[in-house]
């Protein structure tokens, strides 16, 4: 019997296989972050056989927003152009959920970040500070990072009335809770910098504010940048160091990613593999993987060898719409 054709249940989330089409930035949006009928019909195309759809990465404040056409959450205007693209996609029985985010010195205008200083996934890209539009982020104050973490809250909140099945946090590529979380963008001297533990108190908070927000039955999960691929960053032996606070913060699945240097990188599909392989077992929730996989071989395999519970298919899904029904196809003949 196949393994990622399996069902998973994760609190009131049930699964009928294990494959995930991850939170991919369109940029089809309106300027004001609203749902267009383009966004909704790109989503209706790929529902078919998948899984789960997590929706891309949905602003929480406007000076959190990261792309002009950005999809938002940060208002109650938004939430019926939201429950609609919901209501679509739930009509062809599958779940949906949705990832929530600030872009903090990744921002549009006036970026502000944990500290006054350039995220280097600029470097990732072959471009330099001096060539660069990204302006030096200000430093978040307390109260901004309290605002900062309410507003993670309104927007899951705003996901659960929408009728999505569950929220995922962002805390990878370059944003803002992975710029709290990586020593190469917090230098910050009070609470909330110098140790693992210290980077990790912002994003603990906002894990435990959109817990309250969404209650006791609706998934979290939280997408770990695990490995900031970049000297000084996070390394992967970090982020074990990191997963057993997540889990007690009470984060239902982890969703492994990269970390400052963003999800790119050359190399045979499976690129973020490594970081299931060593995340899991000390994991004791689901734990998803992406990072190029564009065969439903590997997907089995990560799934049947325990390796992971879940498996993102996202590049081959933007280009492939129906990948899971020919991928199901071929396995079968």
């Amino acid at each position: 019997m196949s393994k990622v054709f399996s069902p998973l249940q994760i609190k009131n989330l049930h699964l009928n296989n294990r494959l995930v089409m991850p939170p991919m930035a369109l940029d089809i949006a309106t300027e004001q972050g609203e749902v267009t009928s383009k966004l909704i019909a790109h989503y209706l195309a790929r529902a078919q056989g998948i899984g789960l759809i997590i929706v891309e990465h949905t602003y929480v404040l406007p000076e959190g927003k990261a792309h002009p056409r950005q999809l938002g959450i940060y208002d109650d205007a938004l939430l019926p152009g939201l429950k609609s693209l919901v209501d679509r996609v739930h009509e062809l029985g599958v779940p949906l959920g949705l990832q929530i985010t600030h872009a903090g010195a990744r921002a549009l205008n006036n970026p502000q970040a944990p500290s006054a200083v350039i995220c280097p996934h600029l470097a990732r890209f072959g471009l330099s500070p001096e060539l660069s539009a990204q302006e030096i982020p200000a430093e978040l104050s307390l109260e901004d990072m309290k605002n900062i973490c309410t507003a993670f809250a309104r927007a899951a909140a705003r996901a659960k009335e929408a009728g999505f099945d569950m929220v995922e946090i962002h805390g990878a590529h370059g944003y803002l809770l992975n710029q709290f979380y990586s020593p190469l963008t917090n230098q910050r001297t009070d609470e909330y910098g110098g140790s693992l533990e210290n980077r990790l108190r912002f994003p603990l908070e906002v894990i435990a504010s959109v817990k309250k927000a969404v209650g006791p039955h609706m998934p979290v999960f939280y997408r770990l940048g695990a490995d900031d691929r970049l000297p000084g960053g996070n390394t992967i032996k970090d982020s074990k160091n990191a997963v057993p606070f997540l889990v007690r913060a009470g984060v239902d699945c982890l969703d492994l990613s990269g970390g400052i240097s963003g999800y790119l990188k050359e190399g045979p599909p499976g690129f973020f593999n490594y970081l299931a392989e060593e995340i899991k077992p000390i994991a004791d929730i689901p734990v998803l993987v992406t990072g190029g996989i564009t065969s439903l071989k590997m997907a089995e395999e990560l799934v049947a060898t325990g390796k992971s519970d879940l498996v993102g298919i996202g590049r081959a899904m933007l280009s492939e719409p129906d990948w899971v029904q020919k991928s199901f196809r071929k396995m079968r003949s």
